[in-house]
């Protein structure tokens, strides 16, 4: 995003300090992330993430990064496990290159994360289904696409429609049973 603006780092380490310092479950991990390679370059954004470690983080994250090489140089200069931001996944953007999986290890990547994945995937899914139907009332005969949509079956098993079913028949009165499930 532009126009980022980010805390002084002192301010940002104090914030690290006070959620590690209130952790009370050994398997959480507190991450700090910075956003400030896009405001104040490479070597600010390394600096930020080593006092956030010294903080008490255990995972760092610096966003944003532009090349393969300032992946590679946060991974070299700082003192914890990196974690970087593949957004989408399966496409480009215009910040952190396309990159994977086997790369991101070579590069010394601890963690990688892809948050614009499946919803992106979904909103692209929604889309393609909706001019399939489009195109489909405009038509002179029925158009099937089942390879645009789960099938009734696999979205009921989705959701646990069998064991909401379970759930419902421990508690339904034996009328409200007899009527439902009379063959």
């Amino acid at each position: 995003m532009s126009g980022k603006q980010v805390i002084p780092a002192e301010e940002g380490a104090e914030k690290i300090r006070a959620a590690a310092e209130a952790r009370r479950d050994a398997a959480m991990v507190v991450m700090a992330r910075t956003d400030s390679l896009a405001t104040h370059g490479l070597d600010d954004a390394i600096r930020r993430l080593n006092m956030y470690a010294e903080a008490g983080a255990d995972l760092l994250f610096a966003d944003a990064v532009l090349t393969s090489a300032q992946i590679s140089a946060v991974v070299r200069n700082v003192s914890k496990p990196v974690c970087v931001n593949m957004g989408f996944g399966l496409r480009k953007r215009a910040t952190t290159p396309l990159l994977s999986g086997k790369q991101l290890q070579d590069l010394g990547v601890a963690v990688v994360i892809y948050p614009r994945l499946l919803t992106a995937a979904a909103l692209q899914g929604m889309k393609n289904a909706v001019g399939a139907l489009k195109e489909g009332l405009r038509a002179e005969k029925v158009i099937e696409r089942p390879d645009l949509l789960a099938s009734f079956e696999e979205l009921n098993e989705l959701v646990g429609v069998k064991e909401l079913e379970r759930i419902e028949k421990l508690y339904l009165t034996k009328e409200e049973y007899a009527k439902k499930y009379r063959q």
